[in-house]
């Protein structure tokens, strides 16, 4: 099956915190830990090699975590060309599993910080529905959220994501997972109904339990 994320869309020359469409370096830091854990340093080594010019510089092949820091802000087309070269890398076959493991581990690496008050949320899916914009501002500089809960079902519009990039896209619909089943609700559904880098206006991800 063919991978749906294209390079990156944006040709921008950003850089973190200067303009909005920016993500939390702290997941970044825990989805990193967990790939150089998991694949080894040599794949880090190739990751930062393979990394488009324009970012190359802003990581550290020997530095934990590739030099990424959880105080900074990093641009989407910055965190989604990490994701996409570390699958290119890795050879990925399956990319929602890597993708879905990415996510978990970050979120779950940044419980001793700003997760651990997002995660006082999740006690249940309602709860996190009522904080739904004050937890995704946790991570995200841009984009509206609205939420529509259920006893089963878990639904996020995303309005207004400037800088959109698909693999962070995917990256956030797997965080929620990962939220609901830390409130100890086993997901059997989760998918994306539309997404701006399919043509739609915005971004609706479901989830059901």
């Amino acid at each position: 099956m063919p991978s749906e994320f294209p390079p990156s869309p944006s040709t921008l020359r950003v850089e973190p915190a200067l303009t909005v469409g920016n993500l939390s370096g702290t997941p970044m830091v825990g989805a990193l830990e967990w790939y150089l854990k998991k694949y080894g340093n040599a794949a880090g080594h190739e990751l930062v090699a393979k990394m488009p010019e324009r970012w190359r510089g802003w990581l550290r092949p020997n530095a934990p975590a590739l030099g990424v820091l959880g105080a900074k802000k990093y641009p989407y087309a910055f965190c989604g060309d990490m994701v996409r070269t570390a699958m290119a890398v890795l050879r990925i076959g399956d990319e929602d599993k890597f993708i879905r493991e990415f996510a978990a581990a970050g979120i779950d690496a940044s419980i001793g910080t700003v997760a651990r008050i997002l995660l006082r949320y999740a006690a249940t899916p309602q709860s996190l529905a009522e904080r739904g914009q004050e937890a995704w501002n946790l991570f995200h500089d841009a984009g509206r959220v609205h939420v529509v809960c259920t006893d089963h079902e878990y639904i996020t519009t995303i309005t207004d994501w400037t800088n959109h990039d698909p693999a962070v896209c995917r990256i956030s619909m797997e965080v929620r997972r990962r939220l609901i089943e830390r409130s100890g609700r086993k997901v059997l559904e989760c998918r994306r109904d539309k997404c701006v880098s399919w043509g739609h206006e915005n971004c609706v991800v479901k989830l059901r339990w």
